[in-house]
């Protein structure tokens, strides 16, 4: 899906990458979203302050509210799917 929204092969392989970096095509609002949602997504979520700050510096407090439910929803997908032994179907 990403391809086809426009995302080129150096930013798919930044996002999987463990510490995406801005020379890899992505803009730095995004390189702070997936920075929030790698901390949101470990055991506990805890967001440092200056993770947050990071992201509040490029996003709005609805856009933050908007990336904090779908970083949420999605953990809580592949908690729920690894839990039950869920295959991913495509």
């Amino acid at each position: 899906m990403a391809r086809r929204l426009g995302a080129t092969e150096e930013m798919l392989a930044a996002v999987r990458a463990d510490a995406p970096v801005a020379g890899a095509g992505l803009e730095p609002g995004w390189l702070a979203a997936l920075a929030y949602a790698d901390a949101m997504a470990k055991v506990g979520g805890e967001v440092t302050d200056a993770e947050f700050a990071e992201l509040a510096r490029h996003w709005d407090e609805g856009e933050i509210v908007e990336i904090s439910m779908v970083i949420g929803l999605f953990s809580y997908f592949n908690r729920f799917t690894t839990a039950l032994c869920i295959e991913v179907t495509r």
